[in-house]
């Protein structure tokens, strides 16, 4: 009730400085003025916000979600599987589309960081050509951009973001993949992340050694 007759009380003194000729408005109307604008602006910024957060987090869930099956697809099949942790690379030889074998590289590269500050994104990437050293063209594919991962540290919150992209197991059966995607609001990261195994199903413990030379 006080709301409405404080309200009804300033619209009677408009209405009788209108009716002496008066014009303008006083300082706490336009001070009333300034608070309610500012609680709109507020709000507003705040919905804004919030709404692109949440694009960025679905968008990133959508993008990891989607390399994970391009990625499984590849490991799952392999007849074998080499990990070279120092290049960033994981080569498989696997049954392409027509059942004859192909090379298969997941090329992975972390992202930048300096001072605790992302400077430029990693990404993974899939390189395919048929299983035939006469053969160099390769097809490269992206996988997955937006890469937060480092594994040397150095990052804003190194418990997130250093962690390895890809590890292999000692049987090079078992490929983990640990993505953190995202980007930035308001100065503030964004993520989205999972961490999924693939399995070899056809490399054989202690079976006959895979010739990766073609692949080179």
């Amino acid at each position: 009730m006080s709301g409405t007759t404080s309200g009804k009380l300033r619209i009677r003194a408009v209405a009788q400085r209108m009716a002496r000729g008066e014009s303008g408005v006083t300082l706490v109307e336009m001070m009333v003025s300034l608070f309610v604008s500012t609680m709109f602006t507020t709000a507003i910024v705040q919905y804004l916000h919030s709404t692109s957060a949440d694009a960025i987090r679905s968008r990133s869930s959508t993008e990891i979600a989607t390399s994970v099956q391009s990625l499984d697809r590849y490991v799952r099949y392999a007849e074998g599987v080499e990990y070279d942790a120092t290049n960033h690379t994981i080569t498989m030889v696997t049954p392409g589309d027509s059942g004859a074998k192909q090379c298969v590289v997941i090329t992975y590269q972390d992202a930048t960081w300096k001072n605790g500050t992302l400077s430029d994104y990693g990404s993974v990437k899939v390189k395919t050509k048929p299983y035939d050293a006469s053969v160099t063209s390769w097809s490269t594919r992206a996988v997955l951009g937006s890469v937060m991962n480092n594994e040397s540290g150095g990052t804003s919150d190194d418990s997130m973001f250093a962690s390895r992209l890809f590890t292999v197991d000692g049987t090079n059966r078992v490929v983990r993949y640990s993505p953190v995607t995202g980007s930035y609001v308001s100065g503030k990261p964004v993520t989205s992340n999972t961490s999924t195994s693939f399995t070899a199903r056809n490399v054989k413990s202690g079976g006959t050694a895979i010739d990766f030379t073609p692949c080179v």
